[in-house]
């Protein structure tokens, strides 16, 4: 199958009053246009999760009034935060009038799933490891179920873990490229919605795994500069810094210099 995974960027503000406030609060503008140009980690990750045999297309779109025409595809995989939700239900409406199955993934249609299924064929809740092939196939095979549930805990496990399809970013621009270090977080903060609402227990990756994803990212990407898409990167103070030791040259240390735009493989 054709499958196209739709990233939507960039971050809108839909009430007047919340515009407003944007303009006046500082730094909002200004994250607002570095988000605006992360890729998708979460879909780079869907895109590796994709059985061999299907051909994957990563395409991004910032505003569906100047995108250009969409390619024809077999499957199409949406993920939207809030912000961007109502251009993502557009953009799924328009491939399902053209006869395209859609599926729809992410934190907002997580929470909301019977919402995003009137713009739907099927919604892939939580993260998509341990359940996206199993999607494929059925789509594959036209079962579609309307609600697929996907792994909440140890996603860094060897019978879950799959590296972000960093290939797919190739010969495109980025500020900044993300790599994720943990998922989730114990703290109950009430104006955090991620952690809370996508995962059941704090996962740590493991730093081999995260050093391998940063040489892979720089293999494809041209002088990136990383950012960590996690949670809460600092909560596990062993992880950061081993033993206690701060004179000890220790992993996060090398993730620092792979971090460095200036430095090699």
């Amino acid at each position: 199958m054709r499958i196209g995974l739709i990233a939507m960027s960039g971050v809108r503000a839909k009430s007047a009053e919340l515009a407003a406030l944007g303009v006046t609060l500082p730094g909002f503008v200004r994250r607002g246009k570095v988000i605006a140009s992360l890729p998708s980690l979460g879909l780079l990750t869907v895109a590796a999760l994709t059985p061999l045999e299907h051909e994957v297309s990563y395409i991004e779109v910032a505003d569906i009034h100047s995108a250009p025409e969409f390619p024809a595809f077999d499957l199409v995989g949406i993920s939207s935060m809030t912000a961007q939700i109502s251009e993502a239900y557009a953009v799924a409406d328009l491939f399902r009038s053209r006869g395209t199955r859609v599926i729809m993934g992410g934190l907002h249609v997580s929470q909301l799933p019977h919402e995003a299924l009137a713009h739907a064929d099927a919604v892939l809740r939580f993260g998509a490891e341990g359940v996206w092939p199993r999607v494929v196939d059925n789509a594959e095979r036209g079962c579609l179920q309307p609600i697929y549930d996907g792994a909440t805990n140890q996603v860094f496990s060897p019978g879950l873990y799959t590296m972000p399809r960093f290939d797919l970013l190739a010969g495109r621009q980025y500020n900044r490229v993300t790599v994720q270090t943990s998922r989730g977080c114990p703290r109950a903060c009430e104006f955090c919605a991620a952690s809370l609402r996508i995962t059941s227990q704090f996962n740590q990756k493991p730093i081999d795994l995260v050093l391998t994803e940063i040489r892979a990212a720089k293999r494809h990407v041209r002088r990136p500069y990383f950012e960590f898409a996690d949670d809460n990167t600092f909560l596990n103070h062993h992880w950061i810094r081993p033993h206690g030791n701060p004179g000890k040259h220790h992993d996060t240390a090398v993730l620092s210099t792979f971090c460095n735009p200036a430095a090699s493989v």
